[in-house]
């Protein structure tokens, strides 16, 4: 599971809160998005450039990174 941060200004923040779970990636003909699912259950995909992925130092990272 990632978790990831939306920034202070978002409008998101307000209503759904300031962290939420990236449930997945997706390549758009804008650009790469991120859907999201907030701890009420909200559900949005946004912009990848609005977020700031967060990733536990326990978990090891993939071969290329």
């Amino acid at each position: 599971m990632r978790i990831c941060r939306l920034g202070k200004t978002d409008p998101l923040v307000e209503k759904h809160g300031k962290y939420a779970e990236c449930l997945g990636l997706l390549e758009s003909a804008t650009g790469m998005k991120a859907r999201l699912r907030f701890a009420d259950g909200h559900r949005e995909t946004i912009e990848v450039q609005r977020i700031r992925m967060l990733q536990d130092k326990n978990i090891p990272l993939s071969r290329n990174a």
